[in-house]
């Protein structure tokens, strides 16, 4: 069964209390909310108000906008797009934000539902130089334990993201799991998203599968957990570290 009333890339998630993904593969925070435009104003305006903004040193190392495409008919009708700002830690998070004070939404011509901060356990990394456009696709799905521990079921992803790396597919892929915020009622235990490259990066992926490829099997080992079936959003890149 669909669970994505009012989704958002992780804002229904729960953690059960079975295990913790491997430390060293924590890449930071991302503080997710939902938002609506303002009427008279477009996606396409918002994002370049976004970009145009002048960075300062309290910004977040990383910001995008993810418009759903294929997601459930609720969150379509009650949003427009996530708002999803990463920061190192969250020390660093809340003094940047203190130091932003009402500054922190910039002036965008939008409105912003209650954000919920969440960890990210990246699971198969890509080279940053990989993502050649500034918007690409992703999947997410809401993910269930079943016999298995959440330490378990990432492994499991990290193996099948190799195997897919090894049949030519490269995607950054991540589980995520709470860490402050958000709804009590916890319906799943983390939320996986893929991100390709590109969108035909992404795509190919599918179609890989659908024409028979197996990455799961030949691992001596059970997956321990379901998903349900992904949603499909872009994802546009605002804003990215300096290095």
């Amino acid at each position: 069964m669909q669970r994505q009333l009012c989704l958002v890339v992780m804002l229904i998630l729960g953690l059960s209390a079975t295990g913790q993904a491997q430390d060293d593969n924590i890449a930071d925070i991302a503080r997710v909310s939902n938002c609506t435009i303002d009427d008279g104003f477009t996606f396409n305006d918002v994002v370049e108000r976004a970009k145009s903004f002048p960075r300062s040193e309290n910004a977040p190392d990383r910001v995008f906008f993810r418009r759903p495409i294929y997601t459930s008919a609720q969150y379509q009708e009650s949003w427009d797009f996530q708002l999803v700002m990463f920061y190192p830690g969250f020390t660093e998070m809340a003094n940047r934000r203190i130091a932003q004070g009402n500054r922190g939404r910039g002036g965008l011509p939008i409105s912003c539902s209650a954000a919920q901060v969440l960890r990210n356990f990246t699971a198969h990394r890509v080279s940053p130089e990989a993502f050649t456009n500034p918007s690409t696709a992703m999947t997410t799905s809401f993910c269930q334990l079943t016999d298995g521990s959440l330490r378990g079921a990432f492994n499991r992803i990290r193996t099948v993201s190799q195997n897919y790396a090894d049949a030519g597919i490269e995607a950054l892929v991540s589980m995520y799991v709470p860490g402050l915020g958000g709804p009590l009622n916890r319906n799943a235990d983390f939320l996986l998203a893929v991100v390709g490259t590109s969108r035909e990066e992404l795509t190919e992926s599918l179609d890989l599968r659908l024409n028979g490829f197996r990455p799961e099997l030949g691992n001596n080992s059970t997956a321990g957990f379901v998903c349900d079936r992904p949603s499909l959003w872009e994802t546009t890149t605002i804003l990215l570290a300096v290095n």
